[in-house]
């Protein structure tokens, strides 16, 4: 069964990491890049969350001790929680807890004590392209992922940086979606012939464009 895809906000929602291994450090980073503020419970921690702690001392707070129900209890406006351990029966304890809370929770590894699964993500700017097998390989989420990118023009992150600055302006003055859509298509096949660029002449040259035609055909 295939898995519906949900862009969700995580910038300065909490986050709860069970674990403080390789598998954790991984996930951690992507989420900070996302302005989560995570908190990581864990008897040990590997060199490389230890030292991303270091940089990120404001997102992420690590708690050396061992795992207990009140941990989840504590956060008030828990996002979700990641349990990524080898501890097997641990991680049965994490999943069971927050599906009676109903607490979205993702156990590393563990399909069936999973409520949703960790895609592999390519991040530029706002541009998000994020590749889910349901939780059935994650070797093949990140091959797949790795493919995506070679092909990706590295510009189009600024590209869809830059459109977000024209949304409201073309809302406001374009008068239908077909024509919008048609507005940033344009600007789209612009930017990814000039390295994402897109000047503000080039834009209000389109927005006249629009605007006259819509003025034309009210006539």
């Amino acid at each position: 069964m295939s898995y519906f895809p949900l862009m969700v906000e995580v910038k300065s929602r909490e986050i709860l990491v069970i674990g403080g291994g390789k598998i954790a450090f991984h996930k951690i980073k992507i989420l900070l890049s996302f302005g989560a503020i995570i908190r990581v419970v864990s008897e040990e921690f590997c060199a490389e969350l230890k030292a991303l702690a270091d940089i990120n001392d404001k997102n992420l707070t690590m708690v050396k001790k061992s795992f207990d129900e009140k941990d989840i209890d504590n956060c008030e406006d828990i996002c979700f929680v990641i349990a990524a351990t080898d501890n097997e029966k641990l991680q049965s304890i994490v999943s069971e807890l927050c599906r009676i809370k109903k607490i979205p929770v993702n156990v590393v590894d563990k399909k069936e004590k999973s409520s949703f699964y960790f895609p592999a993500v390519i991040k530029r700017d706002e541009l998000v392209v994020a590749v889910s097998t349901g939780g059935n390989s994650p070797v093949a989420a990140g091959f797949i992922k790795r493919e995506i990118d070679k092909k990706l023009p590295r510009c189009y992150g600024k590209l869809v940086s830059n459109l977000g600055k024209y949304r409201d302006v073309a809302l406001l003055k374009i008068d239908s979606y077909d024509k919008r859509k048609q507005f940033f298509l344009e600007l789209i096949m612009y930017g990814a012939e000039h390295n994402g660029d897109v000047p503000d002449d080039i834009v209000e040259e389109k927005l006249l464009q629009y605007q006259t035609d819509i003025g034309c055909g009210s006539r």
